[in-house]
C-alpha cells in the first residue's frame, strides 16, 4: 500500500460520499492499495480511512432514520495511528447495515460507523 498523509480538505470525501451531506469537518487518508506501478495495466484500488464530523443537527436525524446496533468493541482496531488523535473519546459508536450501504454507495466496500454522541462518522473503505 502506498503511504498516505492525513488530509483535512473536504473535497475527496464529499465527492465520493455525497450521502454524508454538508459535513463540517473531515480528517482522513486516501491511498492506493496493492502495488502502485504504472508498468502494470489496470485500475488501482483506492483505500479511504476518514473521520467525518456531521453538522450538529444531523446525527439525531440520522439516528432516527435507520436501525442501529452497537458497534463491536474492537471496531477501531484498524484505525491508523495518524487518525487516532482525531477519534472522539468515549463515544457511543453504532453501526447500521442500511446506513453503511447508503454512505458507501455502490462503488466502495468496507465499514462505516457513527458516534451518536459527537456526530462523527468513521469510514474505512476501498473502491470496488
Amino acid at each position: 500500500m502506498s503511504p498516505a498523509t492525513v488530509r483535512t480538505d473536504r473535497e475527496p470525501i464529499a465527492k465520493r460520499f455525497p450521502r454524508l451531506g454538508d459535513f463540517s469537518r473531515a480528517t482522513g487518508r486516501v491511498s492506493t492499495a496493492g502495488i502502485d506501478n504504472n508498468r502494470v495495466p489496470g485500475p488501482t484500488d483506492t483505500r479511504i480511512e476518514a473521520l467525518v464530523v456531521l453538522p450538529p443537527d444531523t446525527p439525531a436525524t440520522t439516528i432516527k432514520a435507520y436501525e442501529w446496533q452497537p458497534a463491536p468493541p474492537n471496531r477501531d482496531a484498524l484505525l491508523s495511528a495518524e487518525l487516532r488523535p482525531f477519534l472522539p473519546y468515549a463515544g457511543d459508536w453504532r453501526i447500521s447495515e442500511r446506513y453503511t450501504e447508503d454512505v458507501r454507495t455502490t462503488h466502495y466496500n468496507g465499514t462505516v460507523s457513527l458516534d451518536a454522541t459527537s456526530g462523527t462518522v468513521y469510514l474505512r473503505v476501498i473502491d470496488s
